[in-house]
């Protein structure tokens, strides 16, 4: 006597399963095959078929930990941007965001450029403080 049941196999254990069942898994089974035929055809492969481990590829060149301090300090620098009063923080605007220079906004603001220089510095010095 033939038993007609439909089986497959999940990690290595033999499971009888529907005809529906068998039939989508032998279609999945199937495309599989085609695709891996096809990318053999023109010659696509995935990192698997290069036999190598990815952790050989790491660019020595990139400093993860300067990335991410970097980008702390970068936070705290906003932090301590909000911290600026009005007039402070236009000062820092447009000479380091809109990349004005300082002969431009003491001519905008009907000052002298002494005057924006120094403010500057003032400004400067007040972050420094605040990012210590």
């Amino acid at each position: 006597m033939t038993d007609d049941r439909k089986y497959i196999y999940v990690k290595g254990e033999k499971i009888y399963v529907s005809d529906e069942i068998y039939k989508a898994y032998k279609k999945q089974v199937n495309h599989e095959a085609y695709l891996n035929k096809s990318d053999k055809k023109h010659k696509v492969y995935g990192y698997e078929d290069y036999k190598i481990d990815l952790n050989s590829v790491v660019d020595e060149d990139v400093d993860i930990e300067k990335i991410i301090e970097t980008k702390m300090r970068i936070k705290d620098l906003y932090q301590a941007l909000r911290k600026l009063n009005d007039e402070e923080l236009k000062v820092i605007d447009s000479l380091y965001f809109k990349k004005m220079t300082i002969r431009d906004l003491a001519k905008e603001q009907q000052v002298s450029s002494k005057k924006i220089f120094s403010f500057r510095n003032k400004i400067l010095k007040k972050l420094r403080e605040m990012l210590k």
